[in-house]
């Protein structure tokens, strides 16, 4: 008998623990229909289960331990329509929900596209649209996770002036390129040269400008058609902010334009009443926790890994 009561009160112990081991994914306040809009980070890109669906289809899957199903299952929502798309920039979403807004050479590149010839398919862009409009009038809770895409370019040019500079370059190939003290130093050699600085500042000025325009009008839309919706906003984030490199963290590199990016999303808007802002801090993702080449067609993949998706969801239940 003291053999059972023993045994009872060790896996008693055990479920505790484990309770206490599971994020807790619940609030107080419950919604029916959830609307996702975004990039590829909604979509569960380099999770398992992802598929890219197409340019042309309305709602695309959901992706199991996606920080959507988390935010759906912490809300009690019992339809999840999930209208993110891989690749979407703002001007991508903008033209989707703006019929008026002419676009930009790239949007051929995200939206239903002719054929024969690099150009948008305008039949194909108006039923995207009507379906896309159609499910959110249907929801009374809608996240938008945007800009991603519109700042990438920043890593991008880091890795060009990476390569730019040939000495820099020859010191890191010849250490096997992961060396952390002379990662380190190639780092702080950019970091402290004003002159390459102001080249990405320079260079961001104009996706900077182009995101707050169509920002504005992607949540002036959302808001047209769904005025009754409760709209959460999540920020960037720096996807070094979980990096360190021979114990120093490369975050400051591009927190700036980032934060430029969230500064913008927080309080600039001029819609800003019109829905919440949610911060998104020290979220792990693949290149934050070292594994450049998770992902072989990019190289430094700044997507979150699956505790990254539950961290999102949990920062997005916390403001709702």
């Amino acid at each position: 008998m003291k053999h059972g009561k023993r045994l009872l009160a060790i896996l008693l112990t055990v479920f505790m623990v484990a309770l206490c081991c599971v994020p807790t994914f619940a609030v107080s306040k419950q919604y029916k229909n959830y609307a996702v809009l975004g990039d590829s980070i909604p979509t569960g890109y380099m999770m398992p289960g992802y598929q890219y669906a197409g340019r042309k289809k309305v709602l695309w899957p959901i992706v199991p331990n996606s920080y959507p199903t988390f935010v759906a299952k912490g809300v009690g929502a019992k339809n999840t329509y999930m209208l993110a798309h891989s690749g979407y920039r703002t001007a991508d979403l903008r033209r989707v929900l703006d019929p008026d807004f002419a676009g930009d050479y790239f949007n051929a590149r995200r939206l239903p596209k002719l054929p024969d010839q690099y150009a948008v398919d305008q039949a194909g862009l108006e039923k995207l649209r009507k379906g896309v409009i159609k499910y959110l009038k249907k929801s009374d809770l809608i996240t938008l996770q945007i800009g991603a895409n519109d700042s990438f370019q920043v890593i991008v040019i880091l890795f060009e002036m990476l390569r730019e500079n040939q000495a820099l370059l020859e010191e890191l190939q010849a250490a096997g390129a992961m060396d952390p003290d002379v990662t380190t130093k190639a780092l702080q050699k950019i970091a402290q040269d004003n002159e390459t600085l102001l080249r990405i500042i320079e260079m961001e000025l104009a996706s900077v400008q182009s995101f707050r325009s169509n920002f504005d009008v992607i949540i002036r839309r959302i808001h047209e058609i769904n005025p009754d919706a409760k709209v959460v906003v999540m920020g960037l984030y720096n996807p070094l902010d979980v990096l360190k490199i021979g114990g120093i963290s490369p975050a400051p590199l591009i927190q700036p334009l980032i934060q430029g990016f969230n500064d913008y999303m927080s309080f600039g808007s001029q819609y800003s009443d019109y829905y919440t802002y949610c911060p998104l801090e020290d979220i792990e993702n693949y290149m934050g926790t070292g594994q450049l080449f998770a992902n072989p067609e990019l190289p430094g993949d700044v997507h979150p890994t699956a505790r990254g998706h539950q961290q999102i969801a949990e920062q997005v239940l916390a403001v709702l």
